[in-house]
């Protein structure tokens, strides 16, 4: 090999390197070796930046997943945290009370009124909208957009009474167990904690439970299934809501696709969230126990931060 072939068979190699190891360890070296080795026009060439993505950020929740999902359907799971601890999840459970209604239209046509009982309009307060009285009469389809983009409580529980509320929750735990949930069990519709458990030490068995894991898989089921279940969650009701999808800001390339929030005292706060960018790259994260409906907000703007830079 002559000398000028065995000088630009080392500028191949160390460019090689470059693109195997990362050109901000071997910026310097590479132009000190031209700068040296070849004359014009490589000593007047500058060396571009390549742009390095962030560390993964530090989330403060129980458990945490982020995957993405590219147009093609292949799948990258981008972040993990304790994503098999099997903790409570609050209101993500209406995730699962609106899959029922949908795959149960025999008994919930979207056109049928529904009149609210007592036991359904004493269900626990949500902070916003959503709170009715016995004898408040909705369609299903309204009742559906009420409880995914509010919450209430009232009107899950009067979803599940169209066909008993034990045969709703019966419904939704087969559903659970159909879709490989092996760690995820309802015990109502609405996920708020039985009053007889208040004050007392809970066990998150005792509460409808699930794991980052099963809720991942749950959102892939919805997104093939029941898009509409995520389309009504980001429907605009006569109140703002706070604390929610709403509360997340995306770059001009990223909207949202849709998610559900929970909070209670033991499950904390949590977020279930599904955004796309310009690319058809679906991104779906999912976050429990966070210290607050606000803390939820704010590790989720973390991912979604690192997600698009």
């Amino acid at each position: 090999m002559t000398k000028r072939e065995l000088k630009y068979f080392s500028v191949g190699f160390f460019l090689s390197l470059v693109f195997v190891l990362g050109m901000n360890d071997f910026r310097n070296i590479l132009e000190n070796f031209f700068y040296k080795e070849i004359s014009e026009p490589f000593e007047n060439m500058v060396l571009a930046q390549l742009p390095i993505k962030d560390e993964k950020p530090a989330i403060e929740a129980k458990s945490v997943i982020s995957l993405k999902i590219n147009k093609y359907g292949r799948e990258k799971i981008l972040l993990r945290q304790n994503i098999d601890e099997i903790l409570p999840i609050a209101s993500l459970t209406k995730l699962m009370t609106a899959v029922v209604v949908l795959e149960n239209q025999n008994n919930y046509s979207f056109s049928k009124t529904i009149v609210l009982s007592e036991k359904a309009a004493s269900q626990d307060n949500v902070p916003i909208y959503g709170n009715f009285k016995q004898g408040d009469s909705f369609t299903i389809e309204n009742i559906l957009r009420l409880m995914l983009i509010y919450s209430s409580n009232d009107v899950a529980w009067a979803l599940s009474e169209v066909i008993t509320t034990e045969n709703f929750v019966q419904k939704m735990n087969q559903k659970a167990q159909e879709l490989g949930l092996t760690n995820t069990n309802f015990i109502n519709p609405t996920g708020l904690e039985p009053k007889e458990l208040n004050g007392s030490q809970i066990d998150p068995m005792q509460l409808n439970h699930s794991t980052s894991q099963d809720l991942l898989n749950l959102t892939r089921y919805i997104l093939d299934k029941h898009p509409l279940i995520f389309q009504m969650s980001l429907d605009q009701g006569p109140y703002a809501t706070h604390n929610g999808v709403s509360g997340i800001y995306f770059p001009p390339d990223f909207r949202a696709v849709g998610g559900k929030t929970g909070y209670t005292n033991e499950a904390g706060g949590c977020m279930l969230l599904v955004s796309e960018n310009s690319q058809q790259t679906i991104f779906i994260n999912i976050l429990l126990g966070a210290s607050s409906p606000t803390q939820r907000i704010v590790e989720t703007q973390k991912l979604i931060n690192w997600q698009t830079q």
